[in-house]
């Protein structure tokens, strides 16, 4: 269902990507900033399910920021699209999503994935604090989502009415590599 890449994209709505079947639904856009960061996501044309509310926050400085960017699928489905920058602390990352709880439900399904730029591994404290504060568990596979062989890249979820599978692609233009994520109604 969705597609995620760090990418080059700026704030500019003439700069896009054409991936055929596919349609741009979020991306963190790093305004004047045409580096290799941010985040973008895509979503197969034939899903059922339509964009119904949308979630953009951002915190921090040019060096030390996190953003996100969302939407809700039909009101049944909210995913968080997270950028967190290499410089940024994990109290920061901490901070910025806990304000996501404001527009969500405590009750209904979530993704919440992104380049979080906090090493994933068994029993990081990233993963402690997305269970206790969002209900949330790993779908991603714990492999290396970088070139540098790091686990920085991740998807979180709470379901109760969709099967989730992640699979971690390859890229030969970025560091880091795109995560797939099917989401199949049960």
């Amino acid at each position: 269902m969705s597609y995620r890449h760090t990418t080059r994209v700026l704030a500019v709505d003439n700069e896009s990507y054409n991936i055929p079947e596919f349609e741009e639904i979020s991306r963190n856009r790093l305004i004047g900033r045409p580096r290799a960061f941010g985040t973008i996501n895509f979503c197969k044309l034939n899903i059922e399910p339509r964009i119904t509310d949308r979630i953009e926050i951002e915190n921090g400085n040019s060096n030390n920021h996190v953003e996100i960017s969302g939407f809700k699928l039909d009101n049944r489905l909210t995913i968080i699209n997270v950028y967190n920058n290499p410089s940024s602390s994990l109290e920061l990352l901490k901070e910025t999503l806990l304000e996501v709880k404001d527009y969500i439900d405590e009750s209904e399904n979530i993704l919440i994935l992104g380049d979080f730029n906090h090493e994933l591994k068994l029993g990081s404290l990233l993963e402690s604090f997305m269970l206790q504060s969002f209900h949330t568990r790993l779908f991603s596979p714990r492999e290396s989502t970088t070139n540098a062989r790091t686990v920085i890249d991740g998807v979180f979820g709470r379901f109760d009415d969709y099967n989730i599978e992640v699979f971690i692609y390859e890229s030969y233009s970025s560091h880091h590599k795109p995560l797939v994520i099917r989401v199949h109604e049960l």
